[in-house]
């Protein structure tokens, strides 16, 4: 590329009636001032240029990173509902048996608890039917010596099993 320093230091030939040396000289020092000034911006564009690829392939291996980073985090996301998932299903299948096993418990101990309170029935009725045998048998007695005070002396030699005999009739 040429240069401002080339424009400047550029000499012409000198021909019969040529250009004026005058105008030719002002217009190529105007021309080298206007062509350093763009040639400036140009290299400072180009630098800024290069600056800015440098930040672009920077953010570009950022969101390589990035992307990599992201679908690490999804992989491990599915991986914690996977595992989530599972863990639930296997607390609500441990919860289920802990049921399944107290319900069978409860039937259990309610059957249990049903035979132990029909035995006490049982234990009961035979109890007030010893109890009303033995009422009954007293009140027989009672009656007996109720029957035995209103009987007269002679009757009261007689054999006490005669006389219980002579009261049932």
């Amino acid at each position: 590329m040429l240069t401002p320093m080339d424009i400047h230091n550029k000499e012409f030939k000198r021909g019969f009636r040529g250009y004026s040396e005058e105008d030719v000289d002002a217009f190529m020092d105007s021309i080298a001032g206007d062509y350093e000034k763009v040639y400036r911006e140009y290299c400072e564009l180009k630098e800024r240029c290069d600056k800015l690829q440098d930040k672009l392939t920077q953010y570009e291996k950022m969101e390589a990173t990035m992307n990599s980073t992201l679908m690490l985090a999804q992989q491990t996301a599915e991986n914690v509902k996977v595992s989530a998932r599972k863990e639930a299903d296997l607390i609500l299948q441990e919860t289920e048996n802990k049921k399944k096993q107290m319900m069978n418990e409860t039937t259990m101990s309610l059957q249990s608890s049903q035979q132990e309170v029909e035995k006490l029935k049982a234990q009961t009725h035979a109890f007030r039917a010893k109890c009303r045998a033995i009422l009954t048998s007293q009140l027989r007695l009672l009656d007996d010596m109720v029957l035995d005070a209103e009987e007269p002396a002679p009757a009261a030699q007689q054999k006490p099993a005669e006389k219980r005999a002579g009261a049932n009739t």
